[in-house]
Formats: structure tokens, sequence, C-alpha cells
């Protein structure tokens, strides 16, 4: 899975990626500690949730700090764009 983060002009993050969502994505959660994104879909047990091996830099850290939520989008070739927006749940210090 190819995972591209971007700041949109009202400050909320983008997170793109080249991949189908397997089930409706119901919020994003930022581990701060680890600097580490988890989807969170809506069906419970069925797909698990999705831990984004994706360590940000410093400079991409301090921008989801102060994000105040999320634009999530699945951009398969050949496929209808599909996204959410969502809450960004932050969790740590």
């Amino acid at each position: 899975m190819a995972i591209e983060l971007g700041l949109l002009p009202d400050q909320r993050i983008a997170i793109v990626t080249n991949e189908e969502f397997p089930a409706d994505v119901q919020r994003v959660e930022y581990y701060r500690d680890q600097r580490l994104f988890m989807l969170v879909y809506s069906e419970e047990g069925e797909p698990e949730d999705e831990l984004m091996h994706y360590e940000l830099r410093e400079d991409a850290h301090e921008r989801v700090v102060k994000a105040p939520d999320a634009f999530i989008v699945a951009a398969v070739p050949g496929a209808p764009l599909c996204g959410y927006d969502v809450p960004l749940v932050q969790i740590g210090v």
C-alpha cells in the first residue's frame, strides 16, 4: 500500500492511498509517541483496524498534531475515488 500525506488549506490532513479500503473508515487514530496512524473501520471484528507502518518526520508530525480532523482518499487506478471526512483522534502525549 502506497500512502501520501498532505495538508489541506483548512489545516485538515489528507491521507491518500492506492488501495481500496476493506470497509468504511470511521476515524483515524494518531499515536503521537510512535508517530503512526491507525485506520479504524466501522465494522467491528471484520476487517481488523489497520495500523499504517509509516512513521512521520518531525515537520509532518507537528502538522498532524495541529490538525482538527482528516480526509482519507483511496485513489485506485481504474476505480472511482472513495473518500471519508473523519475525526482525527490523537492518542498519547
